[in-house]
């Protein structure tokens, strides 16, 4: 098993950068961010930066728990570092293509920067994605008899990352198909994307939320056994 301490500061960091996405995707958040900074857009780029941020936050999190320690810190290295070389060419890009009367949505990838933004970090979500649901997976079917806790949170985070390559494959296959001149109507885009990405961050919290109840759970166990030793029943 991986080092607790990083296991649990990056769970913990997880859930609060998808908590921050899951605020800004909002559309009154979302117009209130843009009004206060005075940026277009705003809403969209920090959703996008979390998304990143909690995929490379939950990969740390999987090969903490799945590397020997020696291979660790190159493991998390090697993540961290794929998804700083993301935002750099993701934000640099945003910054050139925003204005009031672009959106980075399906809806406007007949702006070939906006295709390429999105196509970019689909990319990145499909991969990372597809890595956690297969390590999500394994270590919940390892868990399943141990930690049923830990187990079943693992396998909702495993469903969450199927959902999240879902979501990335149906929205960048319209983009794709955009381009080749023979795309499917944008309003199923529209419909199913969002109802992907939504069951995607449902099976997320709920995976992210199972292992800290069961520590919880385990924790409260050992007082109580401390509790019980430290106070034997006294013999009549």
């Amino acid at each position: 098993m991986g080092n607790p301490r990083i296991s649990t500061w990056s769970i913990a960091i997880a859930f609060g950068v998808c908590t921050v996405g899951v605020l800004f995707a909002v559309p009154v958040v979302a117009t209130a961010a843009e009004n206060f900074t005075g940026i277009a857009n705003i809403g969209k780029l920090v959703a996008h930066v979390c998304a990143i941020l909690w995929c490379a936050a939950l990969q740390v999190t999987m090969v903490d728990l799945a590397y020997r320690p020696e291979y660790l810190k190159a493991a998390i290295f090697q993540r961290g570092f794929a998804a700083m070389v993301e935002l750099a060419i993701m934000v640099p890009l945003f910054l050139a293509t925003n204005r009031r009367n672009v959106e980075f949505t399906t809806a406007h990838v007949d702006d070939p920067k906006v295709a390429a933004y999105l196509l970019i970090y689909l990319s990145y979500v499909l991969i990372t994605c597809g890595e956690l649901a297969f390590m999500c997976g394994r270590t919940a079917r390892r868990n399943w008899g141990i930690r049923p806790w830990s187990g079943a949170g693992f396998a909702l985070s495993s469903m969450a990352a199927t959902l999240g390559m879902a979501y990335a494959v149906c929205k960048g296959a319209y983009i794709i198909f955009l381009t080749l001149d023979s795309p499917w109507p944008l309003k199923i885009e529209e419909t199913v994307s969002p109802a992907l990405s939504g069951m995607a961050v449902l099976f997320l919290f709920s995976g992210l939320t199972l292992p800290m109840v069961g520590a919880l759970r385990q924790h409260l166990r050992q007082k109580k056994a401390l509790a019980a030793d430290s106070h034997p029943s006294r013999s009549s």
